[in-house]
């Protein structure tokens, strides 16, 4: 830092507040359920490092992961997943003729669209 600049307050009572908090160890929600107070063993600080923290993480994504792989799918889903792609593409297709088809016949009985014979 130049010369001149001081640190702001908040930004000391900040490093004050973590170098005070050196012996409890964040956990992050639902782990303290998971994991009883017996189970929980006090390491130092300088033990526990990024490794550990990343390793907690991946544990709780893959539960997370686990939870949303038993989800069930709509029957409509399922059924049209099972199909082929050509098999979606007819589908589609006469889909689209049969709602152009609805959409000239409602036109010409309205009275908007002449047939030209």
């Amino acid at each position: 830092m130049a010369e001149g600049e001081q640190i702001p307050d908040w930004v000391t009572e900040l490093r004050d507040q973590q170098q005070g908090q050196g012996e409890e160890l964040p956990i992050a929600e639902g782990l303290w359920e998971q994991m009883g107070q017996a189970d929980m063993v006090e390491e130092p600080q300088e033990q526990v490092g990024e490794a550990d923290v990343l390793e907690d993480l991946r544990e709780q994504m893959a539960q997370v992961e686990e939870d949303f792989e038993h989800a069930e799918r709509p029957p409509l889903v399922r059924t049209f997943s099972n199909l082929e792609p050509w098999q979606r593409f007819v589908l589609a297709v006469l889909l689209f003729l049969n709602v152009a088809l609805c959409g000239c016949m409602a036109l010409a009985m309205a009275g908007r669209v002449m047939p030209p014979f």
